[in-house]
């Protein structure tokens, strides 16, 4: 089957991780994928830290966000040519395309070529995402976000959250899957491995706790220095690795600096996902201290397989893949009391330690991999009727 994937993401993560995993999960299944989009490949840069920001964010940066969301919606009209004369040239069995805040363009190029298109929503920007950051045209943005999902021929989504949203502003049930986010089960796993040589370099020398993704406003990392302040309380020789950045990690480096445990709380700045693995696995056990009530979070997925146990909050998306004291120990989102017991319970019980790691990773490696996340992709469009798909 041809697949064109169409994405309008300049990010890195983890947005590309998730679009290069699922089109290399489609063409190890056989299937012919072409990549329409601004970044195709980011992920794979040697080094998130050096890349140069997208053209897209040095816009954003530059211009008031009232002219920046009219770009974006004028955006489509490129998308609308691009697609179009994609579809022409590849001739593609269907089109897959990640939803993005005003994008409608993929959807009407679709359409017109009567080609299927599949949606993936990740976030339903104009219901969702506006909590956090403020939007100038809310009104035009649920207006097209609705048109745009019920004219998809199907949407897949990350959460049961998410499906529930999705078919509240008009997408009927039988059009929605849920695919949560998942791994590559060979890049994560722990067999590949060494903990020791980068916690020696890091100056780790004792029980490490970790947390690794954007460090922004929905993943409690404010509240993170109060995590600390109690953990050291409790249990001096811990040591804690941040690996990231955002919006929040200067101020919490900047008054980790100014306590007595300083050295123990470590922070590595962005790292590309490549590195990612070694840094988890430089860790005795993984925190996430809270999350969006709506989205999937990767980082939660790739510590469970690299066999580490995980701290998770009580938010749904969590819910619908872990259980408490089965495969993770749960917190109430954003409880810094409930965290630092989980912590000392962590650190003082290693078969506690021991079950949920192996009960965790066994739970992803069964359910959440991009390959059966590319399966059901698959799957939707031999329902659609998609030509190529039985060939495959």
């Amino acid at each position: 089957m041809r697949i064109l994937y169409h994405h309008r993401t300049q990010g890195e993560e983890p947005e590309s991780v998730h679009i290069d995993a699922i089109v290399e999960a489609l063409r190890g299944m056989g299937h012919e994928v072409r990549v329409v989009g601004p970044a195709a490949g980011r992920a794979k840069a040697a080094s998130s830290a050096r890349s140069r920001p997208s053209i897209l964010g040095r816009i954003k940066a530059a211009v008031p966000g009232a002219v920046f969301e009219v770009l974006q919606i004028g955006y489509n009209a490129v998308v609308w040519l691009r697609l179009l004369r994609a579809i022409r040239g590849f001739r593609p069995h269907l089109v897959y395309e990640r939803y993005a805040l005003y994008m409608f363009g993929g959807v009407a190029a679709a359409r017109l070529a009567r080609v299927p298109l599949v949606l993936e929503v990740n976030t339903a920007y104009a219901q969702s995402w506006a909590r956090y950051f403020s939007l100038r045209f809310q009104g035009i943005a649920r207006r097209i976000e609705r048109s745009t999902l019920v004219s998809a021929d199907h949407v897949i989504t990350v959460s049961g959250v998410m499906r529930a949203k999705i078919e509240a502003i008009g997408v009927p049930a039988d059009r929605v899957s849920v695919c949560h986010n998942a791994v590559d089960p060979a890049a994560m796993d722990p067999a590949r491995f060494e903990a020791a040589p980068l916690r020696q370099a890091l100056g780790l020398d004792g029980f490490t706790l970790g947390f690794v993704g954007t460090m922004n406003r929905w993943q409690g990392i404010a509240r993170y220095f109060e995590v600390f302040e109690q953990s050291f309380a409790r249990v001096p020789d811990l040591n804690f690795l941040m690996v990231g950045d955002g919006e929040f990690r200067a101020e919490l480096q900047a008054r980790c600096a100014e306590r007595p445990w300083a050295r123990r709380v470590v922070f590595t700045g962005r790292k590309s996902h490549a590195e990612v693995p070694e840094h988890i696995a430089a860790m005795d056990a993984c925190l996430l201290l809270d999350s969006n009530d709506y989205g999937s979070p990767m980082k939660v997925f790739e510590y469970l397989a690299l066999g580490k146990p995980v701290v998770a909050p009580r938010v749904d998306p969590v819910l619908e893949v872990l259980r408490d004291r089965e495969t993770a120990l749960l917190i109430e989102p954003g409880d810094v009391d409930q965290m630092v017991r989980a912590i000392v319970d962590l650190h003082a019980d290693p078969g506690l330690r021991a079950r949920l790691a192996h009960a965790g990773r066994a739970q992803v490696l069964r359910h959440h991999t991009w390959r059966g996340n590319a399966g059901e992709i698959v799957r939707v469009a031999g329902r659609l009727g998609a030509q190529g798909v039985a060939a495959c």
